[in-house]
């Protein structure tokens, strides 16, 4: 994360650009589970027609059973005699040129109602057994005739239902095959496959835990402490090959990161020799304009290298368990330490306690940090006024200025390596917010930019 990220904060960028959906892994193959099911039910559904399609014999029997069980919800409580009000829909035919009749026999033989269809009657005689349930089959050409008996129960009174359907083709059946497949095949597959999905499911995400903990794993490496490494308990060879992978990326990025910071650091102290002593012949050089511009110059890049050494010290920073700053006195002690600073350069430095609090620190170099925030307020407030640093409440510290102020769409800018506001000011290379945010960031902390009230900016260093 660059530190322009992260001084907008985590959900900047939300307000730029619409948040898009993320597309898991155990998303993909809860989908594809879920895909495998539903052809593994099509495939069952198909199979399930097939079969009845292939055996007319079962198709028999269900569609005489079908109308045997309709007939039966007509017949009323009461016994028999009973009259039945066919209803419309049992009136209606099965499929067109379709013919049905029945008759209805309670235990005694005797018949409770009947109904026949022009020519397609059913012979009064009660079925020679009760005990026997039967379904025949008539064929002519392609003309067909059903006829069957079914024991029912109302108001746990027995009936037997006598059945005789002509018709022709296959349209008869199609309601009924409906009917079976819907509460038969269906309705049961349809458990099956949730029973299966929802195992599935559980199976996938307990297998992709391991990768969850090894993504937060990452996401936990400090990036102030490029020596930390990965660990993973899983036994799963794709998570621990991942979690190598990673290691051996992080070896390769620590021995980089190690060869830029010794060659800034060796850069800069190997420049420091040969800077003093030319800055020891441009003192005996003769007074004029020319002495002044070339000692102006030679500071300037003496404070280039000094902060080159800061940087490279910075990246490096490692804090002891037992290390303690003391906030007040080391914001009281960089403010004393820059007011001659300040009184050369026409300006001044007002330190006030409020109480700021002793943390866990390299006292070195917070002090460091503070003082580059302060010569950088130094810098931007005009002449005759003061820089006000206040130590606390608690674990802060602030440094204000009268300056100009850093607009909004700047502020995350201002701790890049080398930026500067204002090019054309000559003092400074945009090294030293860049310091003090790295120092903070090793210390978890981090700097806050305001509008100060009145005017000019306010740095806030909270740990």
């Amino acid at each position: 994360m660059s530190r322009s990220e992260m001084a907008e904060g985590p959900h900047a960028g939300d307000a730029r650009a619409p948040r898009r959906r993320r597309r898991t892994l155990f998303f993909t193959m809860s989908v594809r589970l879920a895909m495998v099911g539903c052809v593994f039910m099509l495939v069952q559904l198909l199979a399930v027609v097939w079969m009845y399609v292939r055996n007319p014999n079962e198709l028999d029997q269900l569609l005489i059973s079908a109308e045997a069980g309709r007939i039966a919800r007509e017949i009323a409580p009461g016994g028999a005699g009973a009259d039945i009000a066919l209803s419309a829909d049992l009136a209606r035919p099965l499929a067109p040129d379709t013919r049905r009749a029945f008759v209805i026999h309670e235990k005694g033989g005797a018949i409770v109602a009947r109904r026949d269809d022009g020519d397609l009657r059913i012979e009064q005689e009660p079925p020679m057994s009760f005990l026997v349930i039967r379904t025949q089959r008539e064929t002519w050409g392609d003309r067909f005739l059903l006829t069957g008996t079914r024991r029912v129960s109302v108001d746990d009174r027995p009936y037997w239902i006598t059945v005789a359907i002509s018709g022709h083709g296959f349209k008869p059946f199609v309601p009924v095959i409906f009917d079976e497949v819907r509460f038969h095949v269906v309705l049961p597959l349809a458990l099956l496959s949730g029973m299966l999905l929802l195992f599935n499911f559980s199976v996938v995400r307990s297998t992709l835990k391991p990768l969850d903990e090894t993504i937060a794993a990452v996401d936990r490496i400090d990036p102030a402490q490029i020596a930390a490494r990965i660990e993973s308990a899983t036994p799963l060879w794709e998570v621990q090959a991942l979690v190598g992978s990673v290691n051996r990326m992080l070896d390769r990025l620590q021995r980089s990161v190690e060869t830029l910071r010794e060659f800034a650091g060796n850069a800069a102290h190997e420049l420091r020799t040969p800077l003093a002593i030319l800055m020891l012949g441009i003192g005996n050089l003769p007074d004029g304009e020319a002495k002044t511009k070339l000692t102006r110059d030679a500071q300037r890049m003496k404070r280039l290298v000094d902060q080159m050494l800061d940087m490279a010290q910075a990246s490096t920073i490692e804090i002891a368990a037992d290390d303690r700053a003391d906030l007040n006195a080391l914001a009281r002690d960089v403010s004393t330490d820059l007011l001659p600073l300040a009184v050369a350069r026409g300006r001044s430095i007002t330190f006030v306690d409020a109480g700021g609090a002793t943390i866990r620190g390299h006292a070195e170099a917070i002090g460091r940090a503070l003082r580059n925030v302060i010569e950088n307020a130094l810098e931007h407030t005009p002449r005759g006024t003061a820089v006000e640093v206040v130590s606390g409440p608690g674990r802060c510290c602030s440094v204000r200025d009268h300056g100009p102020g850093i607009p909004a769409d700047q502020r995350a800018r201002i701790f890049d390596r080398f930026y500067r506001l204002d090019r054309s000011r000559n003092g400074g290379a945009g090294l030293g917010l860049a310091i003090a945010m790295t120092i903070m960031e090793a210390h978890g902390g981090r700097i806050e930019v305001d509008d100060a009230p009145g005017g000019g900016a306010l740095m806030r260093l909270r740990f």
